[in-house]
């Protein structure tokens, strides 16, 4: 491990602090919330690379693949009907659905295309021996999209859309389903065999100034988020300091956290009422209209005897939303009322809303497959109601507020000069 990697400031606590002993494969934690500070892998920078980026071909073969054949074919009533997942977003257009077309598009098919090409962009000039034209720019939006890429949740929903369409109609996977379970495991690869560090050493070309270690009480020492850089930041106001090596922005602690956070949060509250009240899908049986409601959809799986099927929906969209929101809530209002409870435990929390938010998505893919198949002029037909729409806006709204709070405001309420 390089010297200059000795010094790091945690991202989730501020606690300055200095790297003892790197392992050779492994991972190096926060001394006081645990947060994962390093981790270096034992193959060698050039390996890296190239193992890397075969696997980065191999996903975009794949991702392809997954696109261009349909996922689940299906008969019913004498009729054979296939959908690729571009079908779903396709109808969701065609019925005046654009904000849930474009979020179905950006997190199934948008978000995981240009990870990868990004990926691309970067990885084969480096294993060219050559610098792309503004890596660091194109580094950092790599970090920001792949949070967006579900394909993981996305799979959940289909295998839920196949369970809930068997009762109905002889369902039989796909080309695509295929492709789609492979990618995930690639895309699961890519990430744990990608080594950012040497990826950042490799396509910057800052020189880091000796950090003055006699200095440090009198210094604004940060981290920064998108390429773990520590950089010196002046006294006074420093909103409008860049990183030198990746050229982001960066603060003591996120501007405005709080204010843009509860915003976010409020207007997630708000729209998680008519997500629970509004039919999420609208189902017509031979000239029967009927809404479906998250809860009514999990009291029908549960009355036919589905009662894993029926669990999985609602965990995924009520208990999590549902634990998101209140954590979200508790964590606000006890940094504005400077509570002094176990920040650790906290921390903690605040970790697990980022990690099980997307799988609130898994009801908006199942919307998007089954209205996507179940469209039988005078038999059966199955539309996205007003509630898919008000749930999409409670899962995003709560990913960007939960991403707007900065889990350090935690912690700056117990700091003692040491």
């Amino acid at each position: 491990m390089s010297e200059h990697l000795t010094l790091t400031s945690c991202h989730d606590c501020g606690l300055l602090q200095k790297i003892q002993h790197m392992p050779e494969d492994g991972v190096v934690k926060c001394c006081r919330c645990k947060a994962v500070l390093r981790r270096r892998q034992r193959i060698a920078p050039e390996q890296s690379i190239e193992h890397t980026l075969a696997l980065v071909f191999t996903a975009i073969i794949l991702l392809i693949v997954a696109n261009a054949f349909p996922i689940l074919h299906l008969q019913v009533a004498g009729h054979e009907m296939s959908a690729t997942l571009f079908a779903g977003v396709q109808h969701f257009l065609s019925h005046d659905m654009k904000a849930l077309a474009a979020l179905v598009f950006l997190t199934s098919i948008g978000a995981p295309l240009l990870q990868l090409g990004s990926l691309l962009y970067i990885l084969l000039p480096l294993y060219l021996k050559k610098t792309p034209w503004q890596a660091p720019h194109v580094y950092r939006f790599i970090r920001f999209i792949t949070s967006w890429s579900m394909l993981e949740v996305f799979m959940l929903g289909i295998l839920v859309s196949m369970v809930k369409l068997g009762g109905m109609a002889t369902v039989a996977p796909g080309i695509g389903l295929w492709a789609f379970g492979s990618l995930i495991f690639l895309l699961a690869a890519i990430v744990a065999s990608s080594d950012s560090e040497i990826i950042w050493e490799k396509i910057s070309t800052y020189n880091r100034p000796e950090i003055n270690y006699d200095n440090l009480d009198r210094a604004i020492l940060v981290n920064c988020h998108d390429c773990n850089l520590l950089a010196s930041l002046p006294t006074g106001d420093h909103h409008d300091v860049n990183c030198h090596r990746c050229d982001s922005p960066l603060h003591f602690r996120k501007p405005n956290s709080l204010a843009r956070s509860s915003a976010l949060l409020i207007a997630a509250i708000v729209m998680y009422i008519p997500a629970n009240l509004l039919p999420m899908m609208v189902v017509t049986n031979l000239g029967h209209t009927e809404g479906d409601t998250i809860m009514s959809g999990v009291i029908y799986l549960l009355s036919s005897g589905d009662w894993p099927l029926a669990l999985v929906i609602f965990v995924a969209s009520i208990i999590v939303p549902s634990i998101k929101l209140i954590i979200l809530t508790f964590l606000q209002i006890s940094v504005r009322f400077k509570m002094q409870w176990n920040p650790s435990e906290r921390t903690r929390l605040y970790r697990l809303t980022e990690a099980i938010g997307r799988w609130s998505m898994v009801d908006i893919f199942v919307v998007t497959l089954m209205a996507a198949l179940i469209q039988i002029q005078g038999i059966a037909e199955i539309e996205a109601g007003l509630g898919a729409i008000a749930f999409g806006s409670v899962v995003v709204l709560t990913l960007l507020s939960a991403a707007a709070f900065d889990p350090r405001l935690i912690w700056d309420n117990l700091e003692t000069p040491q």
